[in-house]
């Protein structure tokens, strides 16, 4: 059956499913059922039907776009939210508390335990199941999948949870779930993947099923967990068996052979931007694909959504100064506006990557140069839609189709890619950095270079080598929902809070431009926020939650 999560918008039977089973410890007084509609009853003995169920945790669990990464970058040295669509200001300026965790937030406590009823649901029902076969086996296998991937959600998010495999209903009187600990709900993850390995298939044989779980996205998703328990923060004393274990779950899915994942597009070709826009692509171990069918704002609006205002786009997430001068220059030197050269035209001989991934001044863009500088069609100044201006004067153009024309229809088909070969090969290296393999970490992090940036390599030892790691990830991983969360798990997290930075540019008389650096916004450090803060209403419901430190 073809998986339906190409569209926020869960179709009516899944509302249905999902209602019916949420509610189904409730008795009615006439038990009527209506001919058009499905009972519990139903649900557990048609395979097609629990497979609309399944498809419904997908829906809730896997993040795209804005909730995956964009809001995230905008609470970090990336991205400036220009409308504040997850409320990142709260962090941004220090005021998140229990309190103002609204449903648009990226806090997702209620929406990731939703999704984690759904599965507990879903284990509960499963085996009442007897026909299907295979398909109920590879249920339980993306189930699980789904599973590890809410609660490693919530522990990337809060730390440690209380991890619930039961369903209450309405007659369970209380709820005193205590927090497990960081490590032990990393062990639960854990568990999870290895039960949703026993049954997960390595490819599925109708392309319908593109997009489902696979072997290759379970392993891919414990190599980021144990790389994340390696990691300074979580792993204080140093453990090198923990980095060990990081290193072989990164190779586990560098080894893998049914497919066997390979690099996709390269910057200097022009072709870089083809690992987002090519659907299912070498490199893609797991993604998220919405259609071009059916309208979902925000998430197949994305080209719309990201681009400048002169081009009738939203200019959504602007990119802060201090990420457009982290993109090295083509010879893989440092920029750096105290060279007067570099300061007199920024944009030039920069490297690969950063046309393909920022939208700066002057650049060729859908058809015409952009125009950025103070008065152009692309500033605040704009008579077309100034309010949708970039306020950095940066815009992004990662994971934009410049070729599709969103004045004709403002949706189109689009993929958020949840895993991706270069983030494995990068945890790889940054594993066997720590481990002291430096040979082989610098083998696989000027792979990314070479072949994914056209970039020269580099050859660092130590802690230069451990830095440069970082550098790559920061520009080849950027607006993918990485960079939160490596400062965090590397223990630097007030580096991404300085103030945003942007630029203003002036059109001389003669053509040429000038350069002035501007703050776009002032932004807070507050020590709490290495983690988000567990809504009070939640701790109000369970009493036995203990909130996150400094809340």
């Amino acid at each position: 059956m073809k998986l339906n999560i190409n569209n926020l918008k869960i179709n009516s039977t899944v509302l249905l499913i999902c209602t019916l089973l949420l509610i189904g410890g409730c008795k009615k007084a006439l038990e009527l059922q209506p001919l058009n509609a499905y009972s519990e009853k139903d649900v557990w003995t048609d395979p097609k039907l629990v497979q609309v169920f399944v498809n419904s945790i997908y829906d809730q669990t896997v993040l795209a776009y804005q909730d995956g990464g964009l809001g995230w970058g905008a609470q970090t040295d990336e991205l400036y939210g220009n409308f504040n669509w997850t409320n990142e200001n709260l962090y941004v300026r220090g005021e998140a508390t229990p309190d103002n965790q609204s449903s648009g937030s990226l806090n997702h406590w209620n929406k990731m335990y939703a999704s984690v009823r759904y599965s507990n649901i879903f284990f509960t029902n499963i085996d009442q199941v007897t026909a299907g076969g295979d398909a109920v086996k590879t249920m339980k296998g993306e189930v699980h999948f789904l599973r590890a991937l809410a609660y490693f959600e919530l522990l990337k998010r809060f730390g440690g949870v209380p991890l619930v495999v039961k369903v209450y209903d309405v007659n369970d009187k209380s709820f005193n779930e205590k927090r497990a600990t960081w490590s032990e709900t990393k062990d639960f993850i854990l568990a999870e993947i290895t039960e949703a390995l026993k049954t997960l298939p390595t490819v599925y044989a109708s392309a319908n099923d593109k997009g489902r779980a696979t072997v290759g996205a379970a392993l891919a998703l414990k190599s980021r967990l144990l790389l994340y328990a390696a990691s300074p923060y979580f792993n204080k004393s140093n453990d090198k068996k923990l980095w060990e274990d990081a290193k072989l779950a990164a190779k586990a899915v560098i080894d893998f052979t049914t497919p066997k994942y390979a690099l996709y597009g390269n910057a200097a070709n022009g072709s870089y931007n083809k690992t987002y826009l090519d659907f299912f692509n070498s490199e893609i171990i797991f993604s998220r694909v919405y259609s071009g069918l059916v309208r979902a704002d925000r998430y197949n609006t994305v080209s719309r959504d990201l681009s400048p205002n002169g081009y009738n786009g939203y200019s959504a997430y602007n990119v802060v100064q201090q990420m457009v001068d982290d993109f090295e220059m083509a010879d893989g030197t440092k920029f750096s506006w105290s060279n007067p050269q570099q300061a007199k035209d920024p944009y030039l001989n920069r490297e690969p990557r950063f046309y393909a991934t920022i939208l700066a001044n002057n650049q060729q863009f859908k058809g015409r140069l952009t125009s950025f500088f103070e008065g152009g069609d692309d500033s605040p100044q704009s008579p077309y839609s100034p309010w949708n201006a970039s306020k950095t004067r940066y815009c992004v153009k990662k994971m934009v189709n410049e070729a599709f024309d969103w004045n004709v229809q403002d949706y189109d088909a689009s993929q958020w890619v949840v895993f991706r070969l270069s983030e494995i090969y990068l945890n790889y290296a940054e594993a066997c950095a720590a481990l002291g393999e430096e040979g082989e970490a610098l083998n696989y992090l000027n792979k990314i270079r070479i072949e994914k940036a056209g970039m020269p390599a580099v050859s660092g030892s130590g802690a230069l080598l451990m830095d440069q790691i970082r550098h790559e990830r920061r520009i080849e991983l950027c607006f993918e929902g990485h960079r939160y969360f490596d400062i965090r798990r590397w223990g630097i997290a007030e580096t991404g809070s300085e103030d945003a930075k942007g630029v203003t540019i002036t059109k001389q008389a003669n053509g040429t431009f000038t350069y002035a650096l501007m703050t776009v916004q002032e932004r807070t450090w507050v020590p709490s926020f290495y983690f988000y803060p567990i809504p009070r209403s939640e701790i109000q419901k369970n009493p036995a939650i203990v909130q996150n430190p400094n809340y």
